[in-house]
């Protein structure tokens, strides 16, 4: 909101400097001065004025192509050599012969930094450049289609809305929207909307605020629906408009709007349902009702008297039932209105009788078959129960291995071969009733004798001169693999247990090795030989150095950069990173890119620029040709202030902040201060250089330090320490960091003496203390002397 209010003063100055539009010829495609016709547009296409597709106004400037090659439109303007210019063409494709073949704008000539750019949308689309002059007269380009296109008649560019502008000359603000109002206004939303603002480049933006605050930027639509109203609520709307160099428009008028009273009453619930009845309670739940502003609690009804409001919750767990009782429930809905629902459904609820307390039979023909020598199944008849029976529990050799539910065998997998095991079962109901123990199975698993299968993808790879790392997918076997026997030409090298892979070390560089893997399992079985897998080490270290690039050139130059490219270099196994060397200092690692964008550089300065080749080895080529290069004598450079500060050619991070007036962050008003910040400030360090007194004073023989009954009637009547500020007074005016560090020391220091005087009082009273008990105890011996000679006489 702050520039909106900076604009608005600086509208009521006594002028407005007004921007020119470089685009300055009257024709179809011209924002000022539109007309029906192509003034100033020139090519080898056919060029027409269009009033079928404009992009704003009446016109447009249509090109289609021929048969003899004529796909071009171009235009040209006077320049300023080393100016920046920005250059906004709104373009769309017309009719095309050849699907998939875009239109471009290409081979402009006297810029730095435009690229050929693609127009490749049927609709309207804004392409804007950001370019250099480096002619006097340079030239704009539009294709109809790529070259190895230009035969083919048909394909069509319209273009509109040109404008040319050299960079930070556009100054004036869009004119103000005067008719701002709204329509279709509901209790939580109204319809906004408004004629368009005009201005001398074109308007990019439409800001909306609600009472004061923004809510929208609606780009360069001239309405917009608001949402989440309270109903029953005046609310207060302006709309500013702004255009693309960021100048705004002051405010519109402003539009009062009142919304209706919610006199909608939530939709009544249709599926309440219940879950989990036991003999005291039930869970009871529901789909959400739908309310035009939005439902606020669920009122729950047990036999018509309300036990709940669950607020936004659409479930409820019912307690304190009667057990094997009918009860009946239903749900209203609320909204924050007040305005309730019809009744839900009615869902009747029956609790259960009571604890079920009488367990099942017990299994009597637990039996097993198909025993291996890892598994068996075990299977047993249905056990009764006056409810029903809901599970069953398997124990091998007493410990639980399973519940089966309601099934009556299980599968019995991971024994052990040649072991033998018991097995029983329980059944169980729904209360936790549970049978007595079945018969007992005894089982006897068989021995093992199967192998493991072989290995047959037995590789290798990151073969180097002394290692290889081995792989292969694991074996599979009846019990299980326990562990991996590698052999290297014919002996054992390693046990890898269940790791299907093992990194060989300390081989030979240069030389062949065969190598083989054994899988085997618990029992001593073992596969058969794998594949053979041979490797051969590398031969050696890398030694050779890339070639020297010989071709290092640079472009672009301007005040503060320039790009530097250059051909890859060739290596026998690979370049894997360019260094940049700026006057000798390295600036730069690319990696394996050939060019690199130089920036940070001083106006009206020589440079030498050189590139180094290195491979993964850390071979480096001899030194590549020296490019050298003059920056631009700083034409053009952007005036870094707060007006133009978020302007995309302006990188803070290169550059220092220097100003002579005061700062201000987050706020306008600095209160006199050189910097001011509304908000928290985080730093590494903050030093305040004091001009005032270090409070050494205090230390000084002639310093009159108040007593501390002073002190503390002080403290009770004002509320704070002598000489510090109060809280409100902290308040209204803040603190000076370095007067408060000297007010807090100087506390210190007093507090220093206030216990040093109490020290010293201490000391005389220890000292006084030991005279009286002197006395005491030369009394008492006078004392007892009197009392002998008393004794004797």
């Amino acid at each position: 909101m702050v520039k909106k209010l900076l604009l608005s003063s600086f509208l009521f100055g006594t002028f407005i400097v007004s921007s020119q539009n470089l685009h300055t010829q009257s024709n179809a495609a011209s924002i000022e001065n539109e007309s029906d016709s192509t003034t100033g547009w020139t090519g080898l296409g056919v060029i027409s004025s269009d009033n079928t597709e404009a992009q704003s106004g009446n016109f447009g400037i249509r090109v289609e192509s021929t048969a003899n090659n004529g796909r071009t439109l171009e235009y040209t303007f006077s320049a300023t050599v080393g100016v920046d210019y920005t250059i906004r063409i709104w373009a769309k494709q017309g009719p095309q012969v050849s699907n998939g073949n875009n239109p471009a704008f290409a081979n402009w000539t006297g810029f730095n930094g435009f690229s050929t750019t693609t127009i490749a949308s049927a609709n309207w689309v804004e392409y804007v450049f950001n370019v250099t002059a480096t002619n006097a007269n340079p030239l704009i380009r539009v294709y109809t289609s790529p070259y190895q296109l230009r035969f083919i008649a048909g394909n069509t560019v319209i273009i509109d809305s040109v404008s040319i502008m050299a960079d930070g000359s556009d100054t004036e603000a869009p004119s103000a929207v005067s008719d701002l109002s709204s329509s279709n206004t509901t209790d939580s939303s109204t319809d906004l909307s408004w004629s368009a603002s005009t201005d001398n480049v074109g308007v990019t933006n439409y800001e909306v605020f609600q009472d004061g605050v923004s809510i929208a930027n609606t780009g360069t639509t001239t309405n917009f629906n608001v949402t989440g109203l309270a109903p029953s609520t005046g609310y207060n709307f302006t709309v500013f408009a702004e255009d693309a160099a960021g100048n705004t428009s002051t405010v519109s008028n402003t539009e009062a709007v009142n919304t209706l009273a919610d006199s909608q009453a939530p939709s009544a619930i249709t599926d309440l349902a219940s879950s989990n009845t036991t003999e005291t309670t039930t869970d009871l739940s529901w789909s959400a009702s739908t309310d035009n502003v939005g439902v606020t609690n669920y009122e729950v009804f047990q036999d018509g008297v309300s036990i709940a409001n669950t607020g936004t919750t659409t479930t409820f767990n019912v307690t304190g039932l009667v057990a094997d009782t009918s009860y009946d429930f239903t749900v209203f809905a609320e909204d924050a209105q007040g305005n309730t629902s019809t009744v839900s459904n009615t869902e009747t609820v029956n609790t259960l009788a009571g604890p079920d307390t009488e367990a099942p039979s017990a299994v009597s023909d637990l039996s097993s078959s198909n025993t291996t020598d890892t598994t068996t199944d075990l299977s047993w008849s249905a056990s009764t129960d006056n409810v029903g029976v809901t599970n069953y529990e398997v124990f091998q050799d007493g410990v639980s291995i399973a519940n089966t539910g309601t099934t009556t065998n299980f599968n019995v997998t991971g024994l052990a071969p040649s072991t033998g095991y018991n097995f029983t079962v329980f059944a169980e109901d729904a209360a936790g009733n549970t049978s007595t123990v079945s018969n007992t199975e005894a089982v006897n698993t068989l021995a093992d004798s199967q192998a493991p299968s072989a290995i047959t993808d037995l590789a290798s790879s990151n073969t180097t001169e002394t290692t290889t790392d081995l792989s292969w997918s694991a074996s599979t076997d009846n019990v299980g693999v326990t562990n991996y026997e590698v052999f290297q030409d014919g002996v054992s090298i390693a046990n890898t247990g269940t790791t299907t892979t093992f990194n060989v070390t300390g081989l030979v560089a240069d030389t062949s090795y065969d190598f083989t893997v054994f899988a085997e399992d618990a029992q001593g079985n073992t596969s058969t030989v794998s594949n053979t897998e041979t490797v051969n080490t590398l031969a050696g270290p890398d030694t050779e150095a890339p070639t020297a690039i010989v071709d290092l050139t640079a472009s672009g130059t301007t005040s503060v950069g320039t790009s530097l490219s250059w051909s890859a270099a060739t290596d026998n196994v690979g370049v894997t990173n360019y260094e940049v060397f700026q006057d000798g200092v390295s600036i730069a690692n690319t990696g394996t890119t050939t060019s690199f964008n130089v920036t940070g550089l001083v106006a009206d300065t020589s440079y030498d620029f050189t590139v180094f080749a290195e491979d993964a080895a850390g071979n480096t080529s001899t030194v590549s040709n020296t490019e050298n290069i003059t920056t631009l004598t700083g034409a053009g450079i952007v005036d870094y202030t707060s007006e133009n500060a978020n302007l995309n050619t302006v990188d803070w991070t290169v550059r220092d902040l220097f100003a002579d007036q005061n700062v201000g962050i987050g706020t306008t008003d600095t209160q006199g201060y050189r910097l001011a910040v509304a908000g928290n400030v985080i730093a590494e360090g903050v030093k305040v250089e004091l001009q005032g007194n270090w409070p050494d004073f205090v230390f000084l023989k002639d310093f009159d330090l108040m007593k501390l009954d002073e002190v503390r009637r002080y403290i009770k009547e004002n509320g704070h320490l002598p000489n510090i500020p109060s809280a409100e007074k902290v308040k209204e005016n803040g603190i000076d960091l370095g007067v408060m560090d000297a007010k807090l020391l100087q506390k210190i220091e007093e507090l220093t003496l206030y216990l040093l005087a109490q020290e010293a009082e201490m000391k005389k009273m220890k000292e006084e203390n030991a005279k009286i008990k002197s006395i005491l105890a030369r009394l008492d011996a006078l004392e007892n002397q009197g009392k002998n000679e008393e004794a004797k006489n």
